[in-house]
């Protein structure tokens, strides 16, 4: 169901809006981080509730979602647990959780997807988040796997295609 929140890894959560205001349940998982990635969300949880980032970015065709996977990664990344949401939980933070496994389990993008597709099946990355996901995923190769390494800001799209400049 798109309301339930499913766990991906030991650490992450993915889910939609619905879930995202389920305090309790988010509190009874253990989860202590709330990613969110879509616009006018807004901030719904006090800072003694659970740390939020809040990433402003629209399910569409020119969106440019690669520049914010650094960011979104490294917040994700540690021991804490971490809900990672949208709208319908199906494209763009099912795009950002896709990424932070290709980065943090060396995972190729197919095998991200299909992991994360047996955890939540209605995942459904945009086809232009598709084209980014490819795009990070020669990059990691080529970066052996740093993000530090990769030039974020360099990276454009242009024609729904992702270049880099």
């Amino acid at each position: 169901m798109l309301s339930d929140i499913n766990q991906i890894t030991d650490t992450i959560y993915l889910g939609n809006i619905e879930s995202a205001f389920n305090k309790e349940k988010l509190k009874s998982l253990g989860i202590r981080k709330v990613l969110t990635v879509m616009s006018a969300f807004g901030n719904h949880y006090s800072e003694h509730e659970f740390v939020h980032k809040s990433i402003e970015v629209d399910d569409a065709y020119d969106e440019n979602i690669i520049k914010y996977f650094k960011e979104c990664l490294l917040f994700m990344d540690g021991y804490d647990k971490v809900f990672v949401h949208c709208a319908a939980g199906m494209s763009r933070s099912a795009t950002i959780v896709i990424a932070y496994l290709m980065w943090k389990q060396k995972m190729s993008l197919n095998d991200a997807i299909n992991f994360v597709k047996k955890k939540r099946p209605v995942i459904s990355p945009n086809l232009n988040f598709m084209r980014q996901l490819q795009k990070f995923q020669e990059l990691l190769i080529k970066k052996d796997y740093d993000i530090n390494r990769i030039n974020f800001n360099s990276i454009k799209i242009k024609d729904n295609k992702c270049l880099v400049f």
